[in-house]
C-alpha cells in the first residue's frame, strides 16, 4: 500500500535536524544519577517523544501502522537476546551489572529503532535525507573542530596516508576527529545509496550529500568498512542477475540468505580454530589485538549443541573488568562471537533466524523481491563489520539499518510488486 507523502513544516524539520545532529554528536558523553544515561539515547528519546506529539496532533494510522510492523520486525534480534537471556541470567547467577550491561545494549538499539520510524512518520522518505544530513554535520562538527586546532594542510596529509596505507597508518589528528561508530552508519547509507542508485540518484540531494559522504566514510576508514561496502554490491548486482527481480525466483534470495546464515557459523569454527593465530604467523598480519583476545575469551566457549551460553552482557562485563593494558582494546571486537558466547548455540541460531532469515523473508513477503535483496545486502553489511568490529551492538548502526530498510516502505505500488 502506498503512503501518502507528507512533509514536516520547515521549524519542526529545523528542530529535528539539531536535536538528531546532537544524537550523532554526542557519542560518549553521558551524565549519571546512579547510572549513566547517553546524552544520544536521550536526543533519541526526545525524538521519539516529538514524534509521538506530531501524531497525537496529525493522526495517519495508516503511516503509523506500516511502520509500527517494522518496528516489531527490526527489533525482534534484540528481543530475541533478551528472552533467551534470562534462564541463563538466573542459571549462572549472573550479577546485577552483567544482566543491566545485556538489557540497555538491548534496549537501546530498540530505542533507535523507534527514533528512525519516529523521523520517518513525520518527514516520510525526506526523513532518510535528514538522517543522512545529521550524521554529516555531526561529522564535519567534529572535524572542523579539529582543523581548528591543527590546520587543513595537517589533516588532508594524514588522510592521504590513511588512505594510500589502506588504514595500515591512522594519524593523531585524524583519530581525533573520527567518530567511529558513525563512520560505519555512514558507509552503511552510502551503500544502500548505491545498491538502490535507480530510486536514489534520480533525487538531487546526492549530488551534494554523495561527495560529503564518501569524504567522512574516508575519513574514518575501515578496511572492515570497505569489505563489506564491496561485498554487499557485489551481492546486489549477483542477486539482481540471478532473480531477474522477479518473484518467482525468490528461491535465489533465500539461499543467498542461508548462505550467510551458514558463512557466520563458519567465521565462528574458524575463530575458535585460531584463524587470527595463523593470520598473524603466515602472513605477519596486524590483528589490531584480536589474536590476543579471541586467545583470552577461547576457554570460555565451545562449538557444539551441548554450548548454552552466559546471557547478555556476560563478554562486555568480563572485558570491562579486565587489565587491559596488555590488549589495548576493552571490547571484543566481534560481535558474532560475542552472541554466540553470550547466547550459546541454540540461542545464537534464534537470532540468526530473527535477523536474517526472517527479515529477508518478512520484507519480501511486504515488498517483494527488489526489497527482499535491498534488506539482505544491507544486513550482510552489518554482519561483514560485525565479525572484527562491534557493529551489531553500536545504536548509530542499528539506527542507519532501520531507517534503510523502513525507508523501502515509501516506494509506489509498481516497486512494491517487484515490478
Amino acid at each position: 500500500m502506498r503512503m501518502k507523502e507528507r512533509r514536516g513544516t520547515v521549524p519542526l524539520g529545523v528542530i529535528y535536524f539539531f536535536i538528531t545532529t546532537g544524537m550523532y554528536y554526542f557519542n560518549w558523553q553521558y551524565f549519571s544519577f546512579g547510572i549513566h544515561i547517553l546524552y544520544k539515547i536521550l536526543l533519541a528519546l526526545f525524538i521519539i517523544s516529538l514524534s509521538f506529539v506530531v501524531f497525537l496532533v496529525h493522526t495517519d494510522l495508516e503511516r503509523a501502522g506500516i511502520l509500527g510492523r517494522y518496528v516489531c520486525l527490526l527489533s525482534l534480534p534484540q528481543i530475541v537476546v533478551l528472552i533467551v537471556s534470562m534462564p541463563l541470567w538466573v542459571l549462572h547467577m549472573q550479577g546485577m551489572t552483567a544482566i543491566r550491561r545485556g538489557a540497555f545494549e538491548e534496549l537501546y538499539g530498540i530505542i533507535m529503532i523507534f527514533a528512525m520510524a519516529g523521523i520517518l512518520y513525520v518527514f516520510g522518505e525526506n526523513g532518510f535525507w535528514l538522517n543522512l544530513v545529521s550524521m554529516l554535520a555531526a561529522n564535519f562538527a567534529r572535524i572542523l573542530g579539529i582543523l581548528q586546532k591543527n590546520g587543513l594542510s595537517v589533516y588532508l596529509k594524514e588522510l592521504g596516508i590513511l588512505i594510500r596505507s589502506f588504514a595500515g597508518e591512522t594519524g593523531s589528528v585524524i583519530a581525533a576527529a573520527e567518530i567511529h561508530e558513525l563512520t560505519f552508519a555512514i558507509g552503511l547509507c552510502l551503500s544502500s545509496c548505491l545498491m538502490d542508485w535507480k530510486r536514489y540518484g534520480k533525487d538531487r540531494k546526492i549530488l551534494l550529500l554523495l561527495p560529503a559522504a564518501l569524504f567522512c566514510f574516508f575519513s574514518g576508514f575501515k578496511r572492515i568498512g570497505i569489505l563489506a561496502m564491496a561485498l554487499s554490491l557485489s551481492a546486489r548486482l549477483i542477486l539482481k542477475v540471478l532473480t531477474g527481480e522477479k518473484d518467482r525466483r525468490k528461491g535465489w534470495l533465500m539461499f543467498a540468505a542461508f548462505c550467510v546464515s551458514g558463512l557466520l557459523f563458519g567465521y565462528l569454527c574458524l575463530v575458535k580454530g585460531g584463524i587470527y593465530e595463523f593470520l598473524t604467523k603466515r602472513f605477519a598480519l596486524n590483528t589490531m589485538g584480536r589474536r590476543e583476545l579471541s586467545r583470552y575469551i577461547d576457554a570460555y566457549y565451545w562449538i557444539g549443541p551441548d554450548y548454552i551460553g552466559y546471557g547478555a552482557g556476560f563478554v562486555s562485563r568480563m572485558f570491562s573488568n579486565m587489565a587491559t593494558r596488555a590488549y589495548g582494546n576493552r571490547a571484543l571486537h566481534n560481535d558474532i562471537l560475542l552472541l554466540y558466547i553470550d547466547l550459546g548455540f541454540w540461542g545464537f541460531w534464534i537470532w540468526i533466524f530473527s535477523a536474517i532469515l526472517l527479515r529477508t523473508w518478512v520484507i519480501y513477503k511486504w515488498q517483494g523481491i527488489r526489497s527482499g535483496i535491498l534488506c539482505l545486502c544491507a544486513t550482510l553489511f552489518l554482519m561483514v563489520t560485525a565479525t572484527t568490529d562491534n557493529t551489531i551492538y553500536y545504536v548509530y548502526v542499528t539506527g542507519s539499518l532501520a531507517m534503510v530498510i523502513m525507508n523501502e516502505g515509501y516506494k509506489n505500488q509498481r516497486d512494491c510488486a517487484g515490478l
